[in-house]
């Protein structure tokens, strides 16, 4: 019993079976609550309708029976104003002289009188004699408070219906009351009607008609601008019929809706509405929607009842069935779990993940992991072709090994023709990358070849810093067509790199072999190619066989252009420096020589320029522990244009700028002693040759140093300051003129003031006497 209890807690508890479950239940249910529910709102809608279509009836039956009784009172009415007796009484005054004429009137008002049309009263309003004649006499104007004038003739209607629910005197010959009043002008189609028929009857007749209705609507009958004429109870007769928006705006509309539904005093009802064009009455009824739906609500809890059996008879069913479907899910889900060596599941585990959900995610860890071990297979295998062809150039691969222990690799036995390209970047001046980017850039550079080159063409291209190493192979024997083809794929791999990487490379390409063994000499080869970019130049590809010379030839040194060029340096001929210069290279490499004899030519060039560094005296650190010697660098450099312009700016400008720096503290020497004879000399014939004799210079290169650190000439100089002296001591010693003159070496004392009067636009005594002032 335990285990039994324990097999139905997890069955209960599993993720998939409360999904599977719910999800049968709601299929079954769902459309039992959709059913229910539209059955019910059906019925209530039906029982709506009925209910407003019988209340329609009504409030039609209504308007007619009313319509019918007060045609009836219409119809007594034109009786009595045709008669020629109250057509003769128009132009009449009423006065006691015409108490004939009076008593046929009333005569003639009170046959129409009766009972059954409920008439209270008949007034004959004459407007032009200013007479009113009822049941009860005739009366003047004068004898009623309101303006009579105003009261019938503001209706432009020649007979409409109004009622009067004010205490208006007119409204009866008793004195107050309410009433319903036809009124009708005479003479008929007149803009000013010299009579007015006032025929009155009592509201009350038209509320029988109203309270005779049957129904549970309550209906009103409006005048034209909405006052309550009659009601089911009459207590809302003669009030303004209560309503807010938007029922005023449908009521005050010229085309109102027959059916709708609003609030009307804090409950939502139905009103049915009819307009009558007899007299612009509107015949409303009202059922308050609450009382239609009360007998739907029954209707409501069958369904609901109903519904809810069904739902339980189902739910019990959907449990089963669900059970069973679950039974064999649940069987692969434990064998799943005892495959992957978990222990059985608990109730946490199947709360939180269901079983599907689980056998995928160990199928997904099943594939992912096998996906792992292709992917590490097939990198393993790419790392192991690298490696072979790393041995093969390294010459630790023979024959036996390619047809044994190297078969696997899908080795190219067939080829008839291999030769190795070896490709390195030639600098990193003038692009985006930097010196530290260059091993990212090989590893770009190997992909970029092993799109280019055919798979069948070549082994895997390798890393052999700094170089990226391609060997390519060939089932031609002709030489010639496998060197073009070596050629066009170097130059394809030129191309991309330039294009996608905006690199300049060189590659050196081997002489073609036959033999596997000869891999390692054919490396050796691609690698010394490339060093003769020292003759032409990056972006070159370059042939082993095309430019190793045949015969040995002693290296050419020109020193007759070294030696014009050191000389130039000792006198700072800077043009001319570089000039000799660029000679130097033309003539080195103007002879067919190897690489290396080349660099010897221009490692003599560098020892010079050091020695004439160290003979001049010049101080200068030519090592650096954190950088490479002159003589590395000059090794690493691999084309004429990198070497002359590493010996134009990284060589002789230094020597260069040295010469010149300590040439300058010289000359700063000279200009300082110069200036310190003439303030401490000022009294004495001091000349520019007197100056550089005891200096040991010449007097023009005193001359030119002079006046370049001052910026005027010697003479100039001693001019100005022998003028401020002068200023100086007419203004704070009482020396005479001529004194002055003759201690600061003029001629006389007239060419000291004339001097004076030239530089400071006054004479040496006008100084004077102004500074004093």
């Amino acid at each position: 019993m335990r285990k039994v209890g324990i097999h139905i807690r997890h069955i209960l508890l599993s993720k998939y079976f409360s999904r599977l479950f719910w999800y049968s239940v709601f299929i079954v249910i769902f459309p039992v609550i959709v059913l229910g529910g539209f059955s019910y709102y059906k019925s209530s809608g039906i029982a709506l309708q009925k209910v407003n279509e019988g209340n329609a009836q009504v409030t039609l039956q209504t308007k007619l029976r009313i319509e019918q009784f007060l045609k009836t009172v219409d119809a007594a009415s034109l009786q009595l104003v045709s008669s020629p007796l109250v057509n003769n009484a128009m132009d009449r005054e009423l006065s006691y002289k015409e108490f004939q004429l009076i008593q046929d009137l009333r005569e003639q008002i009170q046959r129409i009188q009766s009972y059954e049309l409920g008439i209270q009263d008949i007034q004959l309003i004459n407007m032009s004699k200013r007479w009113v004649l009822e049941n009860s006499g005739v009366y003047r104007f004068d004898d009623y408070a309101v303006n009579m004038d105003l009261i019938y003739i503001k209706n432009t209607k020649n007979s409409f219906w109004t009622g009067s629910f004010s205490n208006n005197p007119l409204t009866t010959t008793i004195g107050k009351g309410q009433s319903l009043q036809l009124i009708r002008r005479l003479p008929l189609n007149s803009q000013a009607p010299q009579m007015v028929v006032v025929i009155k009857i009592n509201p009350g007749e038209i509320s029988k008609l109203v309270e005779n209705i049957p129904g549970i609507g309550k209906t009103f009958v409006l005048d034209e601008t909405n006052n309550v004429l009659a009601s089911h109870d009459g207590s809302l007769n003669g009030r303004l019929f209560p309503m807010k928006e938007p029922l005023r705006e449908m009521l005050s509309s010229d085309h109102p809706p027959e059916t709708f539904q609003t609030d009307w005093m804090e409950q939502m009802v139905s009103i049915n509405l009819i307009q009558s064009t007899y007299n612009d009455w509107k015949y409303v009824t009202l059922i308050p929607i609450a009382e239609v739906t009360r007998e739907s609500r029954a209707i409501g809890w069958i369904t609901f009842l109903i519904c809810l059996g069904i739902m339980a008879v189902a739910s019990a069913l959907v449990y089963l069935q669900s059970r069973n479907m679950y039974s064999p899910i649940r069987k692969l889900y434990e064998a799943v779990r005892g495959a992957s060596g978990t222990a059985s599941s608990s109730v946490n585990d199947l709360s939180s993940q269901d079983e599907f959900q689980y056998i995928s995610e160990r199928f997904q860890t099943m594939r992912l992991t096998q996906n792992e071990m292709e992917t590490q297979m097939q990198r393993q295998a790419q790392q192991l072709k690298d490696y072979f062809v790393l041995k093969l150039l390294q010459g630790h691969v023979n024959t036996v090994d390619i047809t044994g222990e190297w078969k696997w690799s899908q080795f190219p036995s067939e080829w008839r023709m291999k030769a190795v390209l070896v490709t390195q970047i030639d600098t990193f001046e003038g692009v985006r990358f930097r010196e530290g980017d260059k091993d990212l850039l090989l590893f770009a550079i190997n992909n970029i070849v092993s799109e280019l080159v055919p798979a069948d063409s070549r082994l895997n291209p390798i890393l052999i810093h700094p170089s990226q190493v391609t060997v390519v192979g060939s089932n031609t024997e002709d030489r010639e067509d496998f060197k073009n083809k070596l050629y066009t794929a170097a130059e394809k791999i030129q191309a991309a790199v330039s294009s996608f990487l905006g690199l300049r490379i060189s590659i050196g390409i081997s002489r073609p072999y036959s033999e596997w063994s000869d891999m390692p000499k054919a490396f050796h080869e691609g690698q010394e190619a490339l060093k003769y970019r020292i003759k032409a130049g990056q972006a070159a590809v370059i042939f082993i066989e095309d430019q190793q010379p045949v015969h040995h030839v002693k290296p050419y040194y020109p020193e007759a252009v070294a030696g014009d060029m050191l000389d130039a340096i000792k006198l700072l001929e800077i043009g001319r420096v570089h000039e000799l210069l660029g000679q130097f290279m033309k003539d080195v490499f103007s002879r067919e020589c190897t690489h290396q004899e080349y660099q010897v030519s221009f490692i003599r060039l560098l020892i010079e320029f050091i020695d004439l560094a160290n003979q001049m005296g010049v101080s200068w650190d030519w090592t650096d522990n954190r950088n490479p010697s002159f003589f590395e660098r000059l090794l690493e450099l691999n084309s004429s244009a990198d070497i002359e312009r590493w010996f134009r700016e990284d060589i002789i400008g230094r020597i260069l700028e040295a010469v010149e720096q300590s040439r300058t503290v010289q000359d700063t020497s000279i200009t300082e002693q110069v200036l310190r004879m003439i303030h401490e000399q000022q009294e004495t014939d001091l000349t520019l040759e007197a100056c550089a004799a005891r200096l040991h210079f010449h007097p023009s290169h005193v001359k030119r140093v002079f006046r370049r650190d001052v910026g005027v000439s010697f003479s100039e100089y001693v001019s100005t300051h022998r003028l401020q002296t002068a200023k100086k001591w007419l203004t704070h010693s009482s020396m005479k003129i001529s004194e002055i003159a003759e201690r600061l070496q003029y001629n006389n004392a007239q060419n000291f003031i004339r001097y004076f009067r030239k530089m400071e636009g006054m004479t040496p005594g006008q100084y004077r006497e102004q500074y004093k002032a």
